[in-house]
């Protein structure tokens, strides 16, 4: 991503700070990686943030803001002004790109004012962050490109939602209402769209399409939609052959979130409730026609985002003015093959009522596996001792092990990503051969300078960067809260520490001198030092079952 910046200042200064949210219900979930790094970045400081009414309920449990500002319905522009100035906010984050909210944030005199130069409100802002120049950048990653470019400690962070109490009683309600079980299959269709009718799915289409994943996969259709498209789920309800539960109009934004937690997968157009649906871990068949996936997809990597689009797409319009070709392109039997697709993965089966199983992120090189230097070639493996025994009893526990390394010699040219994998992979073959093994492997091949200046690509993959710990956490549905990191590298301590998870560092690879370094400097240290990995496993196991 690259961005300029206009001017900048001390933000290890900032003590309150204002995020001014956006208004549409997709947009607001899409700010929760930026709430949650900003929250990180700034520990001591007061985060308030300012929403609409449309969207409060999203927010009113979040752990990574103080405060909660909701705009009324009445003389929103006299109030904001006149609330924000009483608390004298220090730092203004402008994620919407209005020249109203630059405005607000002026007469409410707050100090710095912080946004992307848009809209004609570059004169408004202290500090004024030019947008960058890649035309596929994802929504989120934008609001995210507020942080980085100022170098504030952003780094990527789990979607997931915490609403208040009484949002799965509420939906368990509903489904108790209309005669349904709770062990049922449940599928949930919404075919509505807030911001108009060319993004919408033909409705005919997504009664068919629900019936015959009725009919393959014996799922029940939950029918999702608000109060103005409550028309239109009705309609659909009235067009198919089998049984589905029409909720248009009936449920709230909690008790919405309630109910998608109860569903195998959302088949959606590109809506609000598809970044809800996805912010609560639960797949998404994303209908896109008008839109662009690349700006506007679910995040994640278990969604299935289905475009055919015309030359005339992205247009963006609200209303087509020709064919709506670019939705009819898309046909009822590839929308359920992708959902039957999503529905027989073995993610899938009882994704909503299992529970979800700690990991263990082990680093490779050094503690896996004797430290290799340079080289990468298969006949260098070498398991340290102990090791297959302790993957072998960490797996018997109930953890999954993921593998998550720097490969940097990658882009080095030290070698190619296949003989990453095949090294690897016969690392794989001698751990079973003593019992041990893994249940995934995660790598960064790219150059330890890449995300810094001048770098213009940002990796957020490498360690300490989490990234592929949140891939590998979405993939395996790992419960991050009960998890662990180890390593032997200081990159491993500090990946713990900014991920909120206990880490353990071993005395095996780099990991004596990575303690004499720890011993001599300031920052994050390790939960634990063991002498290896079966060490380290005998401690997570023995912490695990006290906690």
């Amino acid at each position: 991503m690259t961005l300029r910046i206009r001017r900048t200042f001390e933000a290890d200064r900032i003590r309150s700070i204002l995020v001014s949210g956006p208004n549409w219900l997709g947009d607001a979930v899409l700010t929760l990686p930026t709430l949650a790094n900003l929250r990180r970045s700034f520990p001591a400081a007061r985060i308030s943030l300012l929403v609409c009414q449309q969207v409060r309920d999203l927010f009113q449990a979040s752990p990574f803001i103080d405060d909660l500002l909701v705009i009324p319905s009445r003389n929103q522009f006299a109030w904001a002004v006149t609330a924000l100035r009483r608390r004298r906010f220090e730092l203004a984050i402008l994620l919407p790109n209005s020249f109203r909210a630059a405005l607000i944030s002026v007469l409410a005199g707050i100090t710095h004012r912080v946004g992307y130069v848009t809209d004609g409100r570059g004169p408004l802002l202290t500090v004024g962050v030019y947008p960058s120049s890649v035309p596929s950048l994802h929504q989120a990653d934008a609001y995210l490109g507020l942080l980085g470019a100022f170098r504030w400690d952003a780094w990527e962070q789990p979607t997931g939602v915490a609403f208040p109490s009484g949002g799965d009683a509420d939906a368990e309600r509903l489904l108790a209402a209309a005669g349904l079980r709770l062990d049922a299959s449940f599928i949930g269709v919404n075919p509505g769209g807030a911001y108009g009718t060319a993004k919408r799915w033909p409705a005919e289409r997504f009664a068919e399409a629900a019936d015959l994943l009725g009919d393959r996969m014996g799922t029940i259709a939950l029918l999702f939609g608000s109060s103005k498209e409550a028309t239109l789920t009705r309609a659909i309800q009235q067009r198919m052959r089998r049984a589905a539960v029409d909720l248009g109009g009936k449920t709230s934004l909690s008790s919405l979130a309630g109910l998608l937690r109860w569903c195998r997968l959302l088949l959606t157009n590109d809506t609000g409730a598809m970044h809800l649906a996805a912010a609560l871990n639960v797949p998404c068949i994303a209908i896109f026609g008008p839109t662009d996936p690349r700006l506007t997809s679910p995040l994640g990597a278990e969604h299935r985002n289905l475009h055919q689009p015309p030359p005339c797409s992205p247009c963006r319009y609200r209303d087509c003015p020709i064919d709506h070709r670019c939705m009819r392109a898309i046909g009822v039997e590839e929308v359920v093959a992708a959902a039957a697709d999503l529905l027989d993965g073995p993610a899938s089966a009882s994704r909503n009522n299992a529970r979800r199983a700690p990991a263990v992120f082990l680093d490779r090189d050094g503690t896996i596996n004797e430290e290799v230097g340079s080289v990468q070639s298969p006949d260098l493996m070498r398991p340290i001792q102990g090791a297959g025994a302790a993957l072998k009893r960490l797996g018997e526990a109930g953890f999954l092990r993921i593998v998550v390394s720097n490969q940097s010699r990658v882009a080095k040219g030290d070698a190619t990503e296949e003989l990453v994998e095949t090294t690897h992979r016969h690392l794989l073959q001698l751990l079973r051969d003593v019992g041990g093994s893994t249940d995934g492997f995660y790598y960064c091949p790219h150059h330890p300078e890449e995300g810094r200046f001048p770098f213009k690509r940002t990796c957020r993959c490498r360690k300490p960067a989490p990234g592929l710990i949140h891939q590998a956490a979405h993939e395996h549905g790992v419960d991050l809260a009960r998890s662990y990191i180890v390593g032997d590298q200081m990159t491993d301590v500090m990946l713990g520490h900014r991920l909120g998870l206990p880490s353990v560092l071993v005395l095996t690879g780099f990991g004596r001198e990575t303690l004499r370094q720890l011993e001599t400097v300031a920052g994050p240290k390790p939960s634990h030092v063991a002498s290896d990995l079966l060490a380290a496993a005998e401690w997570i196991l023995v912490r695990s079952v006290a906690t």
